[in-house]
């Protein structure tokens, strides 16, 4: 091995370390994998979408070198129909020459390559605008699945430490109920709820509000006092700075 592939072997590692053990948070995991992405890749664009399976939509997550009102972080991308349609329905790595995006400044070829969680699609790794301007070789596609796996990585940890170890989360039967009859003996409690927040978030947040509301009228608080309550987090939502 020369000194420039010795050089590029631990930028590499470096990054792969960084996106694994550095990141706290999902945003920030998220971050380095879009930064690791676009320099091992050649690329200057990339987007990661996670699926919204209540609404049918793909969410952005993350976002590097596109600027667009269509792309907003945290917001279902806006696209044409049929773009919509491969990408809600892409299941392997897959390059788009060129379709009418409803974007500007998308850099084609594209490479698309699902992101999965314990067999379970929630995302799409997206690259564009190569920076050597041709079709993404069959080596560019097989490192970018290998990325995909690293942000499955990042996701699956993130999802670990900001869901189960909430106990209130862990704890509440009506979650721990849905969660194992849609599991059906594939994998336990747990993992499920992980993948149902990734994938169905809003289910997820329905089943922890009604559970809470149980908790509460068994502890003997009024529907005053809930009503109170659910107003307070009403107020916390509009003192929370938009995504």
């Amino acid at each position: 091995m020369n000194t420039t592939d010795f050089a590029t072997s631990l930028e590499v590692l470096r990054l792969l370390a960084n996106a694994l053990t550095v990141p706290h948070t999902l945003d920030e995991g998220l971050a380095s994998i879009t930064r690791m992405n676009c320099e091992l890749m050649a690329s200057e664009q990339t987007a990661i979408l996670l699926r919204d399976e209540g609404h049918q939509e793909m969410i952005v997550r993350a976002c590097r070198g596109v600027s667009s009102p269509k792309l907003r972080k945290g917001h279902p991308i806006e696209l044409p129909e049929r773009l919509r349609r491969i990408l809600w329905n892409t299941r392997y790595t897959h390059q788009i020459n060129w379709i009418e995006a409803g974007i500007e400044h998308i850099g084609f070829p594209i490479l698309v390559t699902p992101v999965s969680v314990r067999g379970t699609r929630v995302g799409l790794l997206i690259t564009g605008k190569g920076r050597v301007g041709e079709r993404y070789d069959m080596i560019r596609q097989r490192l970018h699945a290998l990325i995909a796996t690293f942000a499955s990585l990042v996701i699956e940890n993130a999802k670990i430490y900001d869901y189960l170890r909430q106990r209130f989360a862990e704890h509440s039967r009506d979650l721990v109920e849905a969660n194992r009859r849609e599991a059906n003996g594939t994998r336990d409690e747990a993992e499920q709820l992980m993948v149902s927040s990734l994938t169905n978030p809003d289910k997820v947040v329905r089943l922890l509000a009604e559970s809470f509301y149980k908790e509460l009228r068994r502890a003997g608080f009024s529907a005053g006092n809930i009503t109170t309550g659910a107003a307070h987090i009403l107020e916390c939502i509009t003192r929370e700075p938009s995504i």
